[in-house]
């Protein structure tokens, strides 16, 4: 088992989509410094994700510099000499831009599918879609450099720009997991995620003990949002065919601090017993963010993926109370005194703590917490074929779990390594992710 590591040069980037690309790994990932310029950065690594080296930007929101550098909220852009309400001004973007990047080939076809976060867009659009051209070197060099027109409130709320093309058939998407070929069709596994609908069974605002009241000083209000993990087909890139709701993952109704309520990032595996493992980031209660950011965890389909519906049904084996890796330990005071989680997480994180208490002011934790980049969030955990007993991963982490209250130093890519028993990972076939 390998420890954690934070790859410093990568902020402020996160939601990374990772894969092998011959001799190297080719990452996208979330740019998105606070209320300003997202947009999609292309990297490769050739140690494993140690190290990246930037290949490309695309598909940004705006043009603009922040009019007071000092501010870390960017506030205001400067716009034909101007200072301009940005981040201040609701009818603005802010950052609400591209993202959640994942690209798939079909029929020869290269496609980037990304979230649009647009207020109003969210969670209830399709899928963004622009295809990519075969460059090894600058995979985005296709691509406009701007993913929007009008990007201000003052000349209209952001439209997508005239090239992006859209999904049909995906219900609320947020994010794809994973493809693989299955039966001559090409299955997916998404996040279906509906904003506000959870009528029964909510949680109550975070306890006074979980890391966001001990970040800000106050209770995060409940999460009314619900998470499916579904599955779908596609022969085209474009058009899917609902397969059904994946079953085992997580419970939308579940109110346990130990529970999986969200489930909202990560890629799947193939196994050398035909199965798939899920690697995942999720949460519940305690965060009440439907993001799910408390934990990594990880699940294998309950049969070999012969069809597309043995998609349908998982089984989690590392879960919120034996996580591969967490966020900082909080405890219950109880009486009794409960600690979440139950027991150490998989992935040892001493000597991982690359920031100083000064480093990640003024998130300072109680005694018991610990400084690492992944303290407060942890996510999307992108799992690569190293060789039959080895899964590298490289995820997304915070060091605070309200990024509002640090906003010069969070957003950090790091990486781990998991060790199975010999044998079983399997090398990866041909699959319409690469």
């Amino acid at each position: 088992m390998q420890t954690a590591e934070g790859v410093n040069p990568m902020q402020p980037y996160y939601f990374p989509f990772v894969r092998s690309n011959g001799e190297y790994l080719e990452g996208f990932f979330d740019y998105r410094p606070r209320n300003e310029q997202e947009a999609t950065v292309a990297a490769v690594s050739f140690d494993w994700g140690k190290r990246w080296i930037f290949t490309g930007e695309a598909l940004g929101l705006n043009p603009y510099c922040p009019a007071d550098p000092t501010d870390p909220d960017n506030n205001n852009v400067i716009v034909d000499g101007l200072s301009t309400p940005y981040g201040s001004d609701a009818s603005s973007a802010a950052d609400n831009g591209l993202g959640h990047a994942f690209v798939m080939t079909i029929g020869g076809i290269q496609r980037i599918y990304h979230l649009n976060r647009a207020n109003g867009h969210i969670d209830s659009d399709p899928l963004v879609v622009h295809t990519l051209k075969s460059d090894r070197t600058h995979p985005l060099a296709s691509l406009p450099d701007l993913g929007y027109v009008s990007p201000l409130g003052s000349r209209g709320y952001p439209t997508l720009e005239a090239s992006a093309q859209a999904t049909v058939g995906l219900q609320s998407p947020d994010a794809i997991l994973g493809a693989i070929r299955t039966g001559g069709v090409t299955s997916i596994v998404y996040v279906e995620k509906q904003l506000s609908a959870s009528t029964t069974n909510n949680c109550s605002s975070t306890p006074d003990w979980a890391l966001t009241n001990i970040d800000t000083g106050k209770a995060r209000k409940a999460n009314t949002d619900v998470i499916t993990i579904r599955v779908a087909t596609t022969t085209d890139g474009i058009n899917f065919t609902d397969v059904g709701a994946a079953n085992g993952l997580q419970d939308p109704t579940s109110t346990a601090f130990n529970g999986i309520r969200w489930l909202g990032s990560g890629s799947i595996i193939a196994l050398s017993n035909g199965h798939y493992g899920l690697f995942f980031g999720a949460g519940n209660c305690l965060d009440n963010d439907s993001d799910g950011f408390h934990f990594i965890g990880y699940a294998e389909t309950a049969s070999a993926v012969k069809s597309p519906s043995d998609l349908l049904n998982w089984t989690v084996i590392y879960g919120f109370d034996n996580p591969i890796l967490s966020t900082d330990t909080v405890t219950d005071p109880g009486p009794p005194a409960v600690t979440y989680p139950a027991n150490p997480p998989l992935i040892d994180v001493s000597g991982a703590d690359l920031l100083t208490p000064a480093q990640v002011s003024p998130w300072v934790p109680p005694e018991g917490h610990n400084t690492n980049f992944f303290s407060g969030r942890v996510y999307d955990p992108q799992a690569i074929y190293t060789d039959s007993s080895t899964v590298t991963i490289v995820f997304a982490g915070y060091n605070t779990p309200q990024p509002s209250s640090k906003l010069g130093d969070y957003r950090t890519i790091g990486r781990f390594q998991v060790q199975f028993p010999a044998g079983y990972v399997a090398r990866p076939h041909r699959t319409d992710r690469d």
